[in-house]
Order: structure tokens, then C-alpha cells, then sequence
């Protein structure tokens, strides 16, 4: 049975997913110590019931002796992040990564951490801000005792069934790579799809809006994808937007992944967003729709 200090979390990020993340754990009886250097964000982590600290020392204060970080911020700082965070940390204390990492680089961290003798998992974090809320997935790399040791808190972060152990270290963030790989795709087909029908609109009388009933319920397209889309229409959003799809943080390892096999679904869905950037299009309206949607990602306004 886990001790009250398991239950006890360093959250270092609460940005979109990290401070859904937080306020789920805070539900779940979890006393979470969050870091972010937003003055917004920590007054809006105090209102959900999590404890801001002032910085990393701050946060390792205020933790148990045996301490468990999770960190949620964006790739590019994750080793910034750590130059800091080591120092501070004991042999036997763990670090999970939740962000958007390159595999490679988790293999790394894993190798410069274990050698500190401070354990480390890479997790892969799907399902959006509202998965982040109340429930996402999870695929989590790394020792097997170490992620028996910490189930309890993928299986209170998680939906139900919704999270595994997918892999020796490294292995989290490389299937959540290809399941990025796999959204782009999905994506991709959607906003081709919806074009289609926008664009015969006119000629055989379609009401998009009534195309998401069928859609959305039962067909073999049936998707959050597609419900996220359909938000989209409902909102107004889609004719606010610029047809642009600005470029991810995930866009590098979509690349990487077209140098290692065959994928042309995922070689076309790049090709798709990158065209929008070069003349502006309906689909690009639709892809940045559906990205804000699920993600709150960076969309551009039309002028």
C-alpha cells in the first residue's frame, strides 16, 4: 500500500496540460507543489488547490525525502530544466518527463540520470487539455519495478485503461512519436475530407453542420478528431482563422520519422501543412481549427 508521501508531487510546468494535469492529481488526493514562472498561472494553480513554490528549492523543500518530479514543459528546455533540478535531487529520487521529447534525447537523459544513481521515466502524454483534465493517456518508458512503482500515479492521471508500459527507456516517447505520426495523418484526412464537402457546398445543397451527425456518431471516421472539428463549426471558428498552419513543436520529429520508414500518409500530411505556408487554404483553416481545438496550439488570427 502506497505511503500519504507518495501522494506527494513536484510539477514543473502549468502551462495548457501541465496545470490540467495538476488539478486532476489535486482531485485525486494528491498534494502537488507546482513551478512556473507565470504570475497568472500561480494565482490560478492556488484557486485549484495546488502549491505554488518560488523555485526548484523552493518545490524540493516541500517534498518528502524521496522526492517524485514531473516535468511538463516545452522539449527545447528540458535540459535547462535539469542543469537546474539535479543538483538539488538524491540518488533514489525520480524524474518523469511528460513533455513532447525527442526519444534520443530521453535515452540520453535516462543514461546521464541513472548514472547520479535519480531515476527516470519518459511518458508520452496524450489526449489534449481535456484528456489533461480528466483523464488522459499515457506511454511510459523505462524500468519495469520503477513503473510498478509509480502505476498508482499514471492509473490516477489516466482514463480508465488508458495508460501502459510500453517499452524499455526510451520507448514512451518514441511510440508517442508515432502517434504523433499517426495524428498528422488522421488530420490530414479529415481536413481533406470536410474540403471536399466545403467545396461542393453549394452544388448539392450540403449543411456541413449536419454532416458532423452522422459523422460523429457510429461511422467508421467517428473520432475526437472529428468531434473537435465539429466544435470548430459550432464556435465559428474555422472563417477567424488564417488558412496557416504554423509549425509545431512535434514537426522535427514528424521529419525524423519519414528518414526510418516507409510513410507516405505522414510524408503527404507534411507536405499538406507546408503548403499552407507558401498560399493560405481552406484545409489550413481546418488543420489550425483542429489543433486549437484539442491542444490550444498557436493558430493565426485573420486580418
Amino acid at each position: 500500500m502506497n505511503s500519504d508521501n507518495t501522494k506527494e508531487i513536484g510539477f514543473i510546468g502549468l502551462g495548457r496540460m501541465g496545470f490540467n494535469m495538476s488539478t486532476h492529481l489535486v482531485e485525486k488526493g494528491f498534494r502537488v507543489i507546482g513551478v512556473d514562472p507565470n504570475t497568472e498561472i500561480k494565482a490560478s494553480a492556488l484557486d485549484a488547490g495546488i502549491e505554488v513554490a518560488n523555485d526548484y528549492q523552493d518545490m524540493i523543500n516541500k517534498l518528502p525525502v524521496t522526492k517524485v518530479i514531473w516535468l511538463m514543459v516545452p522539449s527545447a528546455l528540458v535540459d535547462m530544466v535539469l542543469v537546474e533540478l539535479i543538483p538539488l535531487l538524491n540518488a533514489g529520487d525520480t524524474v518523469i518527463d511528460g513533455g513532447n521529447s525527442f526519444y534520443q534525447n530521453s535515452l540520453r537523459r535516462h543514461k546521464l540520470l541513472n548514472e547520479k544513481k535519480i531515476n527516470f521515466l519518459d511518458v508520452g502524454v496524450s489526449g489534449g487539455v481535456v484528456g489533461a483534465r480528466y483523464g488522459a493517456s499515457l506511454m511510459i518508458g523505462g524500468n519495469t519495478e520503477l513503473f510498478k512503482k509509480y502505476e498508482y500515479l499514471f492509473a490516477a492521471l489516466a482514463a480508465e485503461n488508458g495508460y501502459a508500459r510500453v517499452g524499455n527507456e526510451g520507448a514512451g516517447h518514441f511510440v508517442k512519436m508515432v502517434h504523433n505520426g499517426i495524428e498528422y495523418g488522421m488530420m490530414g484526412a479529415v481536413a481533406e475530407g470536410m474540403n471536399v464537402l466545403h467545396e461542393h457546398e453549394g452544388e448539392l445543397g450540403i449543411d456541413i453542420r449536419e454532416v458532423f451527425k452522422p459523422y460523429e456518431h457510429e461511422s467508421i471516421i467517428t473520432s475526437k478528431l472529428v468531434s473537435w472539428l465539429r466544435k470548430a463549426y459550432e464556435d465559428g471558428q474555422i472563417e477567424t482563422l488564417k488558412g496557416e498552419v504554423p509549425t509545431g513543436e512535434t514537426e522535427a520529429e514528424m521529419e525524423f520519422i519519414t528518414t526510418i520508414s516507409d510513410v507516405k500518409v505522414l510524408e503527404a500530411a507534411l507536405a499538406q501543412r507546408r503548403a499552407t505556408r507558401v498560399e493560405e487554404s481552406y484545409i489550413g483553416k481546418l488543420l489550425s481549427a483542429m489543433r486549437y481545438q484539442f491542444g490550444g496550439h498557436k493558430t493565426i488570427a485573420k486580418k
